[in-house]
């Protein structure tokens, strides 16, 4: 879903041409940059106004669930002697939780 959101929407649902960087697929699309706005943003370090690059949507979004600066945070932790396995940790936002879908499709019988 994030990739659709990456190549598309954030282009003002245009097609971001491959291998384009985010801010120059944007700045041909006449679409601004997105901005960090909420009033929580300072407990994950980041400032209201700031631009987002494509790296934290990715990290943020991504399926792994991290902190935009998860990258950072990891090198930071490697840096201080934390394991690879800790440091990727703690670039981590909540706890990872597997969900199964079913889909369940219910259909008269052809006699009907």
């Amino acid at each position: 879903m994030y990739r659709y959101y990456l190549r598309q929407t954030v282009v003002g649902d245009g097609r971001r041409p491959a291998r384009t960087p985010l801010r120059a697929a944007q700045e041909e699309a006449g679409v601004p940059a997105g901005r960090w706005m909420d009033r929580s943003l300072a407990a994950l370090g980041l400032a209201p106004g700031e631009e987002v690059t494509e790296a934290q949507l990715r990290n943020l979004f991504g399926g792994q669930g991290r902190h935009p600066y998860a990258d950072r945070i990891e090198a930071d932790r490697i840096a201080a002697g934390d394991s690879p396995k800790k440091a990727f940790k703690a670039g981590a936002l909540g706890r990872r939780v597997t969900v199964t879908g079913v889909d369940f499709v219910f259909r008269p019988q052809p006699t009907i």
